[in-house]
């Protein structure tokens, strides 16, 4: 190393000298400063050209974190932020796919076969208690419809949703009425949408005929108690605990769950479901499946258990007969009032037996059962069985086979006056009719008021909607198949229920729609529904929760 000094001359002359200390620090300080300015151009660079992380990365990372991290929203808010959006085409949540269309992923790969983390192992006893708290608590929110009122129960499961950063929102059809909806989101954007529908509606219930306060959530024997308990707050509390657990666990789907609860199911759910599919199309665009109630196991006339799923429904044409006639005293009656007439017309209506009409999923059940059971063979050819008489006579007895075979009439409500020393010029009767799929609601109508024969009196229809049926065969119906087959290789039978849910809403949409919920009830058990007493077993909720669990993710690809 050379330094400059100056000699007596005043010249400069370079002279050689050894470096001192803190020449040598001084050098490595600029060394020092050059080096980290390098690295800082170099990072800057880097930043600018890399690639955010991909949408697939993002959803692991999501299943991956602890359930705890989200806080639930303030109560008032009845719609979330766009960043948590439950709509199908919010873009900044969609990832990207991980296989072809309807093609499940190969269990623990994610997008282009990367590896996506292991699923954790699922407490199921721990999830079973805190299922009972949360139905016992729905049921403690008294939604008797009407009026129904089912905003604080929408409000109480958005809640619960939150609280596990699951995006939820919450609508208000009509005053007090209720609709929530919740998306947990798969991996795989091109796949169909599953939706688990339920109704937070329940039907009245007299506390003078229970054995304990219906709406009291009451655990007790093992059991839940209370109004809605299976119909129809049970089932949510399934769906619900279900994609909870998914989510906490970190399994991750091919396609997003979207479970919506709805009001007025009860009373043909126009304020529910009804009001949903009409206003809220955006939400359930990508939907392709549905599961609902209508559907479970049970066990065959012969004691043999098989998993019921309803693919198809009788329609309802709810009609309101009203008689008029000359009002007067009771003590000094006319020879025909509007009660009389009113009554003369149920008579006919009572004694009116609709034809029989065998239709497909209809004869493929009882033929199903019969093989289970080893018999009778009489189900193997219902249509040529009924056309004996004393067989025929046996099998219409049993009112649940009746109902399965021909349109039903009956008589469900009255009224006329409400003194009983006053004729009333009114009288009128609610009449609730059952449709066969593919019977026309216009000539049945004619054919009531032919069976009546009586123009005094008015028939005006309440409720009726085309009866609509699913095929039988599906991604769902298979997922199905896989869970009973694991389920001690129960038998699955498609079958029709006499009764009507609100798929029908969606079976409209095109959305392929079964009725089953997973759970196991003895014939006592579903005398309850709409009666008294109504209860599920813990363990029952428990066993739901694990079988729907597999179900989602069997037909998810996990």
């Amino acid at each position: 190393m050379r330094a400059i000094e100056s000699d007596h001359h005043g010249y400069f002359i370079r002279t050689p000298r050894m470096p001192t200390r803190a020449d040598l620090g001084r050098a490595g300080a600029t060394l020092a400063t050059f080096v980290l300015a390098v690295c800082v151009t170099i990072a800057a660079a880097a930043a600018t050209a890399a690639p955010s992380p991909s949408p697939s990365a993002e959803r692991a990372q999501q299943h991956a974190q602890p359930a705890q991290t989200s806080a639930p929203a303030p109560a008032q808010r009845t719609v979330p932020p766009a960043s948590v959006s439950i709509d199908p085409s919010h873009k900044a949540a969609r990832p990207e796919p991980p296989a072809p269309p309807e093609k499940p992923a190969p269990p623990g790969k994610g997008v282009a076969g990367a590896r996506t983390p292991t699923p954790q192992p699922i407490n199921w006893e721990k999830l079973t208690q805190e299922a009972a708290v949360l139905l016992s608590r729905y049921i403690r929110i008294d939604t008797t419809n009407p009026p129904g009122n089912e905003l604080s129960a929408a409000r109480m499961l958005r809640e619960k949703f939150l609280a596990d950063g699951i995006p939820a929102t919450v609508w208000e059809p009509a005053p007090g009425r209720g609709v929530v909806a919740a998306r947990l989101r798969g991996i795989g954007k091109d796949t169909k949408a599953i939706v688990l529908l339920s109704h937070m509606d329940v039907v009245p219930a007299d506390p003078k005929q229970w054995r304990v306060p219906p709406f009291s959530g009451e655990v007790k024997d093992g059991e839940i108690w209370g109004r809605g308990a299976i119909d129809d707050k049970g089932p949510s509390v399934i769906e619900l605990m279900a994609m909870l657990a998914i989510k906490r666990s970190g399994i991750l789907l091919n396609r997003d769950i979207l479970f919506v609860a709805t009001g007025d199911e009860e009373e043909g759910g126009r304020n529910g479901a009804g009001w949903f599919v009409e206003h809220q199309k955006k939400i359930y665009a990508d939907a392709g499946y549905l599961l609902n109630e209508g559907g479970g196991i049970t066990l065959s006339p012969g004691g043999h258990r098989f998993y019921a799923v309803s693919i198809a429904e009788k329609t309802p044409m709810w009609i309101r007969l009203t008689a008029q006639g000359q009002a007067g005293h009771a003590a000094v009656p006319p020879d025909a009032t509007a009660l009389t007439h009113l009554v003369a017309a149920l008579e006919r209506l009572i004694a009116y037996r609709p034809p029989i009409r065998i239709i497909n999923p209809v004869s493929d059940y009882f033929r199903a059962i019969a093989k289970l059971d080893g018999g009778p063979h009489e189900f193997n050819n219902l249509v040529l069985s009924l056309r004996k008489h004393a067989w025929r006579r046996d099998f219409l007895a049993n009112a649940r086979y009746n109902a399965m075979v021909r349109d039903t009439i009956a008589p469900t409500v009255l009224g006329a006056s409400d003194k009983t020393n006053v004729i009333s010029a009114t009288a009128w009767a609610e009449v609730d009719c059952r449709l066969l799929p593919g019977e026309d609601p216009a000539g049945f109508l004619d054919k009531i008021q032919r069976v009546i024969n009586d123009d005094t009196i008015k028939v005006d229809v309440l409720l009726n909607f085309p009866a609509v049926s699913s095929p039988r065969r599906s991604i769902l119906m298979n997922a199905i198949d896989s869970v009973a087959w694991r389920d001690n290789r129960t038998t699955v039978v498609p079958t029709m229920i006499a009764g009507f849910t609100d798929s029908h809403y969606f079976r409209a949409q095109h959305v392929i729609s079964y009725g089953f919920i997973p759970i196991e009830l003895t014939a006592a058990q579903e005398r309850t529904v709409h009666g008294v007493n109504e209860r599920i077993e813990v363990k029952q909720l428990g066993d739901g929760i694990r079988r729907m669990v597999e179900l989602l993710r069997f037909v998810g690809g996990s």
